[in-house]
């Protein structure tokens, strides 16, 4: 669906806000990362005016290829990755219902029904999350002038595959930037801790497989990854270590933003 036919929605939500609309996400086979045509969509929807007039549901679905605890999970990630995008929005139990039964493609999406709260009517067991308005900016490395002991900052750009410790392409101008700033600042030394999506709350010191090695080790591995590359790059590994600390840290925002890895400077000589 383009752009345009989006909007042409949006604006008939718009002027019809009685009925509830549905929009749908569609994903390649095993996939669940947003894509550029996710975003218009996301992005459209966030440009609706007067969002604490409305309520936002998201269900996320697979078809029915593989098996029924590993689509579980997949539609379960699928739809949390829309959710962490549409928080200005009160959100009502935003789930991953599994596998539909047939193969079809179309089966491979996450639903977003949004109405007037006035509409809403409750069931028994929903979740409701408050919008959150305003997200806080987190620091950038370039942003860090004058670095300090125990500051922290979350590596932005810097990117994985889905369950593996390989740093994806698209991560080279935060990677840049982050050699720039180690080679500007070399009496810095540090840490780099790696973080994993998707962890047990009830165990979050257990970590996952890293399926290039079959490790349960992911969170250290993405870290330890970071490491090898900035030495190739030339940072003296003396000044790095590197932990991982698997799901005992998630940020609350989503699978997105808990598959991260920090920089926390532990001296400055």
């Amino acid at each position: 669906m383009k752009s345009a036919v989006w909007l042409i929605l949006l604006c008939s939500f718009s002027l019809f806000g009685q009925s509830e609309k549905k929009f749908s996400l569609f994903y390649a086979h095993d996939h669940y990362e947003l894509t550029s045509e996710h975003f218009k969509l996301l992005d459209s929807l966030n440009s609706i005016q007067d969002k604490d007039l409305y309520d936002v549901h998201i269900k996320g679905y697979t078809n029915n290829v593989g098996g029924e605890n590993y689509n579980l999970e997949l539609s379960r990630k699928r739809a949390e990755n829309v959710k962490a995008k549409l928080r200005a929005f009160t959100i009502i139990s935003s789930i991953g219902y599994g596998e539909l039964q047939t193969e079809a493609a179309d089966n491979r999406r996450v639903d977003i029904l949004i109405h007037l709260k006035t509409d809403h009517e409750s069931v028994p067991g929903e979740i409701v999350e408050p919008p959150i308005a305003h997200e806080t900016e987190e620091q950038s490395i370039t942003a860090m002038l004058v670095p300090v002991k125990g500051e922290k900052v979350t590596l932005k750009g810097i990117m994985f595959y889905p369950d593996h410790d390989v740093i994806m392409d698209e991560s080279k101008e935060a990677l840049g930037e982050l050699v720039y700033f180690l080679k500007k600042n070399p009496n810095v030394k540090f840490k780099l801790i790696g973080h994993i999506c998707c962890g047990d709350p009830n165990n979050p010191g257990a970590d996952v497989k890293n399926i290039r090695t079959g490790k349960n080790n992911l969170s250290e591995a993405r870290a330890q990854a970071l490491h090898n590359y900035l030495v190739k790059k030339g940072i003296d590994k003396k000044r790095i270590r590197y932990i991982g600390m698997a799901y005992r840290y998630p940020t609350g925002k989503g699978d997105m933003y808990d598959r991260r890895v920090e920089i926390e400077i532990t001296s400055v000589d």
